[in-house]
């Protein structure tokens, strides 16, 4: 994959977030899920590729 020379170029993002959806950001969304592949990865671990 080649660089390009003005990679460095900031541009304005063509969205906005929603201030509303900062009520998410402390909430345990998903914990169960969460929970159940923390205790894969710790009995199973990663494959051996990664």
């Amino acid at each position: 994959m080649s660089m390009l020379k003005n990679s460095k170029k900031k541009e304005k993002a063509d969205f906005t977030v929603n201030k509303s959806l900062n009520k998410y950001r402390k909430m345990d969304l998903f914990k169960d899920k969460v929970d159940k592949a923390n205790h894969i990865l710790k009995t199973v671990g990663l494959p051996k590729e990664w």
